[in-house]
């Protein structure tokens, strides 16, 4: 299982998605970060088990999402 962490406020506003291959990619906005990881996400489903992606609300709570988005999943 794989699971891609996008938290609502990084370190000097910058997020980092790290591939299964060990590099990368470092996004400025949280749009983008969330794009990059949902198709990636999206890509690796079922080749590698299940991908996720966890994602930080303004609440501070932590929801799971599958590649698509629509909805958190219940747990």
């Amino acid at each position: 299982m794989l699971v891609f962490d996008i938290p609502l406020h990084p370190p000097h506003q910058t997020w980092h998605i790290a591939t299964p291959g060990g590099s990368h990619r470092t996004f400025e906005a949280r749009h983008d970060a969330v794009a990059f990881a949902a198709k990636l996400a999206a890509r690796l489903d079922g080749a590698a088990g299940r991908a996720y992606l966890s994602i930080e609300g303004e609440d501070g709570k932590w929801r799971l999402f599958t590649p698509d988005l629509k909805a958190p999943l219940q747990t």
